[in-house]
């Protein structure tokens, strides 16, 4: 993962998340009237690690329903990432101790 920038604000994505963002604004970039980014613009916050931890319902303008189901899609996609690297790190610390637990069972 690598923190990028969207609507001024850093974002945790994988490449693939990133090249998605890409093909999405593209696909909506009419020059010169329309830029694809400007649909993004106020439609979440992050944190300072980049994790999105509020998505807003758009009420200004309208926004297609590809951009906001893939803002809710990257908001799910860091928070399973967080809660996996937490199950890893307990698994590792369970693992340290049952080894410290078998040595001090063996002598």
């Amino acid at each position: 993962m690598s923190i990028r920038i969207i609507d001024n604000k850093k974002i945790d994505l994988t490449e693939d998340e990133w090249h998605m963002y890409k093909r999405i604004i593209a696909s909506y970039t009419k020059l010169p009237y329309q830029k694809g980014e400007d649909y993004f613009i106020d439609l979440f916050e992050t944190d300072n690690d980049g994790i999105i931890i509020f998505l807003k319902p758009p009420s200004q303008r309208q926004v297609s329903l590809e951009i906001f189901l893939y803002c809710m899609s990257i908001m799910q996609n860091q928070h399973l990432r967080q809660v996996h690297n937490q199950v890893d790190v307990l698994c590792k610390k369970m693992e340290d101790k049952i080894k410290e637990l078998d040595e001090k069972l063996s002598k």
